[in-house]
């Protein structure tokens, strides 16, 4: 058996990732599950669910702690003969929860940037520690590390692995035909497809995703012309009121829209005049091939993970400096003229699953057989 282990089933690109990888091993023929911590979310049809606690606790940090207990008891139970932890965020809690467990080998999929050393990004302090010694501990214990994009190849943390031949890039990959499917025949929101132009951009919002910058170039590109500005995504503590109130010192509150989490995002996407990603750092941006999919013009920081090599060096999108407030300004000025944008096209083409499916399945043959 093999369990992939996530936070919870909510609306991230990691998630999105691990149910496509626990769908695709069980056409293969393997037994799969999902562990969450969390109960509730959208699994994947035919597969099981298992959550490990019944609620979630005070603080995100005594979820994992609890989580961690909760899945050492289960695996001893199980006994699954891999655990995938599927995204950075749930390394820890697979980390401590499989100790002691013989026999099970671990595979850590490491789908963001650990070092973030861009100029002008946050550094994190502590938890730039933090995250690194948790990137020793996991390299360490790893049967395997699969990077999402070879830009993480870099992180000193993961040279031994590769040099013992532990690690492979196995970077996201998306069904175009099928996420068409999904957009739908209505705007889920009553400024798309108005005469304003829309600009969208996806993420949570954390520092990472780099929207500071992002509503600073939304009020200059507002100087020049009419525009309105969407940012799905989930907030933790204070977020997202932390988002308004610069929006309304910038003077561009009433044009910016806050909806929070949705489960499908390729009606919005689909729909949007131009999708950004102006993100710090990424390991892979699901969302931007999800974009690619459905030919939104996009404008990509340069520095978010694979997003130069996927947008082909600004040939199929533009890039931009994260810190750059003006030139970002000047990206989306272009990309939401119908007269000068660039649509993707058939990038997306490039990117498809059956790269992914390979991989995943070479690597799982390879370890059931070691």
């Amino acid at each position: 058996m093999i369990c992939i282990y996530v936070h919870a089933l909510v609306a991230t690109g990691v998630v999105r990732n691990a149910r496509l990888i626990a769908a695709d091993l069980a056409a293969q023929g393997h037994e799969v599950q999902l562990l969450t911590a969390l109960p509730g979310g959208e699994g994947v049809p035919g597969i099981v669910h298992h959550a490990l606690l019944p609620h979630a606790r005070g603080s995100r940090l005594r979820e994992k702690m609890d989580a961690a207990l909760a899945l050492r008891r289960y695996l001893r139970r199980a006994r699954p003969a891999i655990l995938i932890s599927a995204g950075n965020h749930g390394h820890g809690t697979a980390w401590a929860g499989s100790r002691g467990v013989s026999g099970l080998k671990r595979v850590y999929r490491i789908s963001n940037d650990v070092m973030r050393v861009i100029p002008g990004a946050p550094s994190g302090g502590l938890k730039r520690w933090g995250r690194t010694a948790m990137a020793r501990l996991v390299a360490a214990d790893a049967a395997h590390l699969v990077l999402v994009s070879p830009t993480l190849a870099d992180t000193p943390a993961f040279a031994k692995a590769g040099r013992t031949g532990r690690l492979s890039v196995i970077a996201n990959g998306i069904d175009a035909a099928a996420s068409r499917t999904h957009v739908g025949d209505s705007a889920p929101h009553d400024w798309l497809g108005g005469p304003v132009p829309v600009i969208l951009a996806i993420g949570r919002l954390a520092p990472q995703k780099n929207f500071g910058t992002l509503l600073r170039a939304f009020a200059l590109l507002r100087r020049a012309r009419a525009a309105r500005l969407v940012i799905l995504g989930e907030s933790r503590d204070d977020a997202r009121a932390r988002l308004m109130t610069q929006a309304h010192q910038l003077g561009i509150g009433d044009d910016l829209a806050l909806p929070g989490t949705v489960a499908n995002v390729f009606p919005w996407l689909a729909r949007c005049d131009a999708f950004v990603l102006p993100s710090w750092w990424e390991g892979s941006a699901n969302v931007l091939l999800e974009a690619l999919a459905v030919d939104a013009a996009c404008v990509a920081s340069v520095s978010a993970g694979n997003a130069a090599q996927l947008l082909d060096e600004g040939r199929h999108g533009l890039l931009v400096d994260p810190s750059d407030a003006q030139a970002m300004a000047n990206a989306m000025a272009r990309q939401i003229d119908p007269l000068t944008r660039i649509r993707p096209g058939d990038r997306i083409d490039r990117f498809g699953m059956d790269s992914v499916s390979a991989g995943w399945s070479r690597l799982v043959d390879q370890l059931l057989t070691r």
